[in-house]
């Protein structure tokens, strides 16, 4: 069997991250972080709490005369989904973007009537005759204050090619600097409907999906807005990095091949040279993990820290890397071609050990002096 890798820096330049979350019993959340673009999908499964009234359509003659495909039933949804999970997510929009921003309301239709045998449509077009603003504010006001006359919501929308019923749909784009848009939809999903049956015994599953669109993985207003939601962000990506350290950590122990690629992604100043010298004092003294990590940061803000003076500094005569200069340009001079001594990598083994509370004596090569590496131990102190 072959040795398992990790993947290099290089190996997806647009693709980042993918991860998903189950929150509770009824809610999950999705994340897709991508170079320049983050979407964040959560769903809560609305079949668990509430009932939906479903009768026969029209659908076997109008599809005969409509370009647009109806659906077969006709199907309505309790007005308490809007009032209990849908009008919520507003004041939490409102709380973290601001009040004067306002959610569009795209698709809905309301059954106006006496009783479920006894009633009319109304869709979100109809809304504005009556003086009623196309947002989702606007709706929750008509409804307040004609709460005796609707009953609920019906279907509005059937996309075939999804296999989707939409109840509601409402959006807002351009939201903050960072975020391009938030959406809000209740649907049903025919392709979902076995599981449905299955599980819940109702012929359509309800779900709420909330989809935020943004330019940066983990905006600060997403995160904030997720908070509203009522969902702990800080838990999830807690347990993530727990668990994504403790599996790297093992692969990363058991082949040196994918130590050395986690020291090439995470620090990407260190060269090839630096790392091969790290591997080998590591490998000489048994030293964990952890201590590698730690080492790995202290030298890259020492390279870092160094390629800044080297930019700065005018008198190049002086400089101690010499030999890492190109015809005496400054220029030419970057935190990945400066190479480390291996006295600089010796004294951040001893400083790793020292902060994780690692009693270990280090063994070096002879040509290495204690007086050498104490000069560089008191330099990486400050990092």
């Amino acid at each position: 069997m072959g040795k398992r890798k990790l993947k290099s820096k290089n190996s997806d330049e647009r693709f980042t991250e993918e991860f998903r979350a189950v929150i509770d019993s009824s809610t999950s959340l999705s994340m897709y972080n991508e170079k320049r673009r983050s979407v964040c999908v959560i769903r809560k499964n609305l079949a668990k709490d509430y009932e939906i009234e479903v009768d026969s359509s029209e659908a076997p003659v109008l599809n005969t005369l409509l370009e647009s495909p109806q659906p077969f039933e006709s199907s309505m949804a309790s007005l308490n989904i809007l009032e209990a999970e849908i009008f919520p997510l507003l004041d939490a929009f409102k709380i973290t973007f601001g009040e004067e921003k306002e959610l569009k309301l795209r698709s809905i239709k309301l059954a106006v009537g006496g009783s479920n045998d006894d009633y009319v449509t109304i869709r979100e077009k109809d809304l504005i005759k009556y003086d009623v603003k196309p947002t989702l504010s606007g709706l929750r006001d008509f409804i307040k204050e004609n709460s005796d006359s609707i009953l609920g919501f019906l279907d509005s929308e059937y996309i075939s090619e999804e296999g989707n019923v939409i109840y509601l749909k409402c959006e807002k784009r351009d939201v903050s600097d960072n975020i391009y848009s938030v959406k809000i939809m209740i649907l049903a999903s025919m392709q979902q409907r076995g599981y449905f049956l299955q599980q819940e015994h109702k012929y359509y599953g309800l779900q709420l999906f909330i989809i935020i669109e943004s330019k940066k993985p983990n905006d600060d207003k997403l995160l904030e807005f997720i908070k509203e939601l009522g969902i702990d962000w800080e838990l999830i990506f807690f347990r993530r990095r727990l668990a994504i350290h403790d599996w790297t950590e093992i692969e990363c122990q058991t082949n040196s091949d994918n130590l050395k690629s986690f020291l090439r992604v995470k620090y990407d100043t260190l060269n090839y040279f630096d790392i091969n010298n790290i591997i080998r004092l590591i490998d000489k003294n048994s030293l964990p993990f952890n201590v590698v990590d730690k080492m790995g940061s202290l030298l890259f803000k020492m390279k870092n820290e160094r390629s800044s003076q080297l930019q700065e500094n005018k008198n190049y005569d002086n400089l101690r890397y010499d030999d890492s200069l190109d015809n005496g340009s400054a220029h030419s001079i970057d935190e990945y071609s400066l190479t480390l001594k291996k006295a600089e990598i010796a004294a951040a083994a001893k400083i790793a050990c020292a902060y994780l509370g690692i009693q270990k004596q280090i063994t070096v090569d002879r040509d290495i002096s204690d007086a050498e590496i104490l000069k560089y131990q008191d330099e990486l102190t400050n990092f």
